[in-house]
């Protein structure tokens, strides 16, 4: 038998030729194997076929049912000082009161209670609190003695009622409604008598009428309810519908031991990949579309016979525009798949594979969310979130905005196509890694997992620990924003608002774990000495790039506009940046989150993600977790283009020092950028062009500064180009664990036989 290791092998033509496209014929055996043994099997073609069909309806009946014993609950209310009402409009006048209570059907229970030796004050909060809270009224109404005395109080007086009630229950918040209701009533009938006794007309308090007239058609309608609940329900479907069959066609077989089999077949890894994606987007499609198809026939049903809260019914979809639902959902099953296929490779086994379903569903569920919030649109920022463009294009397409569909259908394509790649690699690498599919079987053991990772530390730490002091990080940064104290009033409260986070929260965890975590800090850290040449174009490359820094911003706040209320709470914190000392200003700004940063960033987390030779998967990756490091949505965009500019030249140079300097040099630009436009600098003119409402650079400098920008990417490219040739042999030699000694040897020996 061959070792499953032999069909991942790339040296043979064929294997290269189905590494690129794929032998479809291959792909179209490994899928209808899959299909056929999805389809033996009970549980999924029940789950899949059945269940839509039968859980709709049912519910459907369920509700219909519950529906019929839909009424309102008795209420029992208490008038306390009736006696003191001597107005000329009476509001207990022919039983109005407990009449305007049974509009709302239900037992009313009215009650008229005396002061008795009750004083005011505490004592009638106390005394009427009790009542509510043992349950012996719903609702309590004081009048006190001071409405005797309406005829003695000037225009500038108001008496006031007290309304007794809990909001914890259903009775007393209904209570509560039906008595303001009736009061306002009694207040107006009041009014007009007081407008009737002294000659004025009763139209000076209704000078208009208000008619609304909804000119949209039932069509219409049904268009925007189902454009926004729709899409909604078919992709958690189609996601719900990917996942379980990819946990059966990975982890179960692990566990069936036929995926060994699979791997030994003549298919390349590419074509295996390709055949279950294409099943697990069969099932992935197969449930939405009959989940979505079983629920709108029976809510469109159920909607003529229970209208909504406006009062008006809910009419089917219109069948043409959502056929533009059906044939987006290709591609959003193929990217759920793809995702789910490469995260099921991780499982062990199927129960550990069904864990990842929530992790999965926490990200994409905002995604869904995004579009069904106020005011969202379809947009040319809107349009490059994954998911949610997509999301917006159908909605636009079902409610019939053509136009606006088909000027954002190229990115909407594009940013999905990309992350379908994206994920389709993933699920493939995932694949071709033999340490993903047939891990480690054995029980997590925490104390001999960290007594392991203490003695074989490497020169560097490993993805793990990378991603874990990622996380750390973001996390602590996450709880520290939310705890923030108050804004602060002068320069101490600003360095401490600035200095905190960025030692506390970024550099001391990437200190920690490269202490802990590895045998050499330093390397651990990047930190290494580079030539002098290199961090003068380093330095030179941080101030030609702030004029593309700075565009970027301007694009992104384009795309992205920021709230007046951001704006607004920003205003202070701007203030106070200008007061301040420059050179403070700079300490703070520049220098500190550059050596901060920088070493957490670019030096631990990249040290560890760029093992085996993933260099730009590390890029990718930390400039990532950098741009998620900034708390405002148009900054993190910024910071992580700089991020990718940042990643490469620390991967080139192999240092993290050209990237302080880098750093420093943009955050010390954008610190320094309305002092330099302000004419305090000579010569600063010539470079800014100053208006009232903005601060830009010349066009003649932008331009140049892009030119020496990739001037100073070929120095840095040229001067380490030695340095990326042999980028992959010197990260050959980072996996492999320095030479320990005879104890350390032993001692992990002897932890392996315990």
């Amino acid at each position: 038998m061959r070792n499953p290791t032999e069909s991942s092998n790339s040296n043979t033509p064929r294997t290269q030729s189905a590494a690129q496209g794929g032998s479809w014929r291959s792909v179209w055996l490994i899928y209808r194997r899959e299909m056929l043994d999805q389809l033996r099997d009970r549980r999924t073609l029940f789950t899949i076929a059945i269940l839509p069909i039968l859980l709709y309806p049912l519910l459907g009946m369920v509700l219909l049912q519950i529906a019929q014993f839909k009424r309102e609950s008795p209420i029992s209310v208490c008038v306390l000082g009736r006696d003191h009402l001597d107005v000329p409009t009476a509001l207990f006048e022919a039983d109005s009161f407990a009449e305007g209570l049974d509009e709302g059907g239900g037992k009313i229970e009215l009650i008229h209670y005396d002061w008795g030796t009750i004083k005011l004050g505490r004592e009638v909060q106390e005394e009427t609190s009790g009542w509510i809270q043992d349950g012996r009224f719903d609702l309590v109404l004081v009048i006190p003695p001071e409405f005797l005395d309406h005829s003695a109080r000037t225009t500038q007086e108001v008496a006031n009622l007290q309304l007794y009630y809990d909001v914890t229950s259903d009775e007393s918040r209904v209570a509560r409604a039906r008595v303001i209701a009736i009061l306002n009533q009694w207040q107006s009938r009041w009014v007009r008598g007081e407008l009737a006794a002294t000659g004025i007309e009763e139209s000076v308090l209704n000078p208009f009428r208000l008619d609304e007239v909804d000119v949209a058609p039932q069509q219409s309608k049904s268009a925007a309810f189902w454009s926004k609940m729709l899409p909604f329900i078919m992709l958690v479907w189609a996601l719900t519908g990917a996942f379980y069959p990819a946990i059966d066609l990975v982890a179960g077989e692990k566990e069936r031991g036929t995926l060994e089999t699979l791997l030994c077949s003549p298919a390349s890894r590419a074509e295996i990949v390709w055949g279950k994606l294409c099943a697990v987007t069969t099932a992935s499609m197969s449930t939405a579309v009959l989940n979505c198809s079983s629920m709108l026939v029976t809510s469109s049903l159920i909607f003529k016979q229970i209208p909504l809260g406006s009062g008006a019914a809910v009419g089917a979809p219109p069948l043409v525009p959502m056929l533009w639902l059906l044939i987006a959902l290709v591609p959003l099953s193929f990217l759920f798949s793809a995702v789910a296929l490469a995260a099921a490779a991780l499982a062990k086994s199927s129960k550990e594979g069904q864990y990842y379903l929530m992790p999965l569903m926490m990200i994409t569920l905002p995604l869904v969310l995004i579009p069904m919030l106020p005011g969202i649109e379809l947009s040319a920022g809107t349009s490059l979130i994954p998911v949610t463009g997509m999301f917006l294009l159908v909605r636009s397409l079902v409610e019939g905005d053509y136009l606006v569909a088909a000027l954002h259908v190229p990115m909407v394509l594009g940013v999905t196509t990309l992350c379908l790649w994206l994920a389709m690699n993933w699920a493939k690498r995932q694949f071709e890694d033999e340490a993903v599919l047939f891990g480690s079987q054995e029980p997590f053991d925490l104390r001999l997992w960290l007594m392991r990772a203490w003695i074989q530390r490497e020169a560097v730490p490993s993805r793990a620990v990378s991603y874990f002091c990622g996380a750390v990080i973001l996390v602590a940064l996450f709880f520290a924003k939310l705890s923030g104290g108050e804004m602060p009033e002068d320069g101490f409260g600003f360095a401490k608002m600035v200095l905190y986070p960025q030692l506390m929260f970024i550099l001391v965890p990437a200190i920690a774990f490269a202490l802990l975590c590895s045998r050499k800090p330093l390397r651990a850290l990047k930190v290494k000495r580079v030539g002098f040449g290199t961090l003068a174009t380093a330095f030179a490359l941080g101030v030609l790039f702030h004029p593309t820094y700075l565009m970027l911003s301007e694009l992104v706040t384009t795309l992205y506009p920021v709230s007046e209320q951001a704006t607004e709470a920003m205003k202070p914190i701007s203030e106070q940046i200008s007061q301040l000392p420059w050179g403070l200003v700079v300490l703070l700004i520049a220098v500190t989150p550059a050596i901060c940063e920088e070493l957490a960033f670019r030096g631990l987390i990249f040290s560890g993600l760029e093992r085996n030779g993933q260099h730009w998967g590390a890029m990718v990756i930390t400039a990532l977790l950098f741009g998620a490091s900034h708390g405002v949505l148009q900054q993190s965009i910024c910071a992580t283009v700089m991020g990718l500019v940042l990643g490469w030249v620390a991967y080139r140079t192999g240092s993290v020092l050209p990237g302080m300097l880098i750093h420093f040099a943009n955050n010390a630009m954008s610190a320094s950028l309305e002092r330099l436009a302000s004419g305090q600098v000579p010569g600063a003119a010539i470079l800014f062009d100053v208006s009232e409402d903005s601060l830009r650079y010349q066009t003649w400098w932008v331009i140049l500064s892009v030119v020496l920008s990739l001037v100073s990417f070929w120095i840095l490219n040229r001067t380490h180009q030695a340095n990326g040739m042999d980028a992959k042999a010197r990260d050959a030699s980072l996996p492999v664990p320095e030479a320990v000694n005879d104890q350390e040897q032993s001692e992990t020996l002897a932890l392996t036989k315990s």
